[in-house]
């Protein structure tokens, strides 16, 4: 654990990146571990919270970082948007107290602790599908080489019906980029993800290639999905091109018991190497999996790291309905490119009352009929900024499919004709919408959305893309890079 501010951005020179048929790489010395890359350019070691500023990020800072949620808990005639119900968090003294969004995502001993239920009622075997997705502001770039991801996480996962891991990266920083088989997809436009829930029971090869330490829990890659201009790609699915290859498993920890997997993905466009340690330990980087054909439609992206849940009831006990996953450590290298700013609309927050048996749960979410919209306040909009572009991102919901979605920000319109190659209802979308800066105003913009049919939208926020100047002095930031007095204009994005 390192002292390093938290979301410290390096400014660094291009270094050499081995091929990726390596069996071995040159190990690397930084506050964020990682051992397969060059220096990283984002290192975040969770050793500084949110300075107090107003988000839907809890204890992480939202200078660096952005965070959204969604469960299958959405149902239009009984007035559900994106019900969440309270969860017992595990935090670093032990105890659990009952806590709702955004207080489900907090940081202690330098680490980052997020809890997830997927169960309203509490009914053995009544649980759905539920995402809590982090990602920092900063793109990875890994255009024309092999680039490292690496991260720590206490993958006590117990498989694919409990709660597990994901990673993923998507082309925009559209809110929750995710897909669980058809029941619930918000999936960006290009994109892809990997989910660390297969499971090697004690005693069984279980998702294993191997019968090694069969005395204790073990995990690996379960499965992969690639996403080309919305066409899903699926390892599970009939017909698919990515591929998955276990080679091996990794020891879990102990449920509950904080301790962390350091895990490594080496990403190119159309490989990516998957290694781990095992629990509790640094090394060796073991080579766990090799994902294939992944013909990314992406060369750049937002890195995303995820929980997910299941019915988690139904798993190897104990239940994870009610669970806490440990973060530490995220870094990526690569050429530095810019970072974000967004700004968040907070949860709708309001109380679902139309079963008692679901006391404390909330709609994160709002509801607009027909030819009607939801409004949303986008808090702390700096003045005069000057990006490269500015995008109104959010997930929208709808039975019925409209023809045109209705933005508009600050009194100013924006018909958007319905986005996607498919007309599929009843599933959560994601979609950013290109507006002007000239929409914009200093501190509060009102955002509202809807569109010819009832919908139901959630994650509002207003995204700043690589604002001219470099990074400007916010609450709570490194205001420069090092070595450099002042902070310099970044080079123009690529299209993205």
């Amino acid at each position: 654990m390192s002292t390093t501010y938290r979301g410290l951005l390096l400014l660094v020179t291009s270094v050499a990146i081995v091929a990726l048929a390596l069996p071995a790489f040159a190990q690397t010395s930084n506050a964020c571990g990682m051992q397969l890359g060059g220096a990283p350019i984002f290192c975040d070691t969770f050793d500084t919270k949110n300075p107090g500023l107003v988000s839907r990020a809890g204890d992480l800072d939202p200078n660096f970082w952005g965070v959204s949620r969604l469960t299958d808990y959405i149902n239009i005639g009984q007035g559900m948007y994106n019900a969440v119900p309270p969860v017992h968090i595990l935090k670093c003294d032990g105890t659990t107290p009952l806590v709702s969004p955004p207080n489900d995502v907090i940081i202690c001993n330098g680490q980052l602790r997020e809890a997830t239920n997927d169960n309203l009622t509490g009914i053995f075997d009544n649980g759905t599908v539920t995402v809590l997705a982090m990602y920092p502001k900063q793109p990875f770039d890994y255009a024309g080489r092999t680039g490292t991801v690496s991260f720590d996480v206490s993958n006590d996962t117990h498989g694919m019906h409990g709660a597990w891991p994901e990673f993923w990266i998507s082309d925009l920083p559209v809110p929750a980029p995710f897909i669980h088989g058809r029941s619930i997809g918000s999936l960006p436009k290009n994109g892809f993800g990997i989910r660390f829930g297969g499971h090697g029971p004690v005693g069984q090869w279980g998702a294993c290639p191997n019968g090694r330490n069969l005395n204790v829990n073990r995990w690996t890659v379960d499965s992969a999905v690639a996403v080309r201009n919305y066409v899903v790609d699926e390892s599970k699915e009939t017909g698919h091109q990515i591929t998955v290859t276990r080679l091996d498993c990794v020891i879990s920890p102990a449920d509950n018991s904080g301790i962390m997997n350091h895990v490594e993905l080496r990403i190119s466009q159309n490989r990516i190497d998957v290694y781990a340690t095992d629990a509790g330990r640094t090394a060796p980087l073991k080579h766990i999996a090799v994902i294939t054909n992944a013909n990314l439609g992406l060369t750049r992206g937002l890195v995303w790291l995820e929980d997910v849940h299941y019915n988690a009831d139904k798993e190897t006990p104990p239940s994870q309905r009610e669970h806490t996953f440990i973060w530490d450590n995220l870094a990526f290298d690569g050429p530095f490119t810019y970072r974000d700013f967004s700004y968040d609309a907070l949860d709708a927050m309001t109380p679902y009352t139309n079963n008692s048996a679901m006391a404390g749960t909330v709609n994160l979410g709002k509801y607009s009929d027909a030819n009607q919209t939801s409004s949303w306040d986008v808090l702390n909009m700096p003045a005069d900024p000057q990006p490269a572009a500015v995008r109104v991102l959010f997930n929208l919901s709808n039975n019925e499919i409209p023809t045109v979605l209705n933005v508009t920000v600050n009194g100013h319109a924006h018909p958007t004709p319905w986005p996607y190659p498919d007309r599929i209802g009843y599933t959560f979308r994601t979609l950013g919408v290109s507006i002007p800066v000239t929409d914009l105003v200093p501190g509060t913009n009102v955002v509202q959305i809807g569109a010819d049919k009832a919908m139901v939208t959630t994650n509002v926020n207003i995204v700043l893309v690589n604002v001219s100047g470099g990074v400007p002095v916010l609450p709570g930031s490194v205001n420069s890079y090092p070595g450099v007095s002042s902070p310099s204009p970044m080079p123009s994005p690529s299209p993205r």
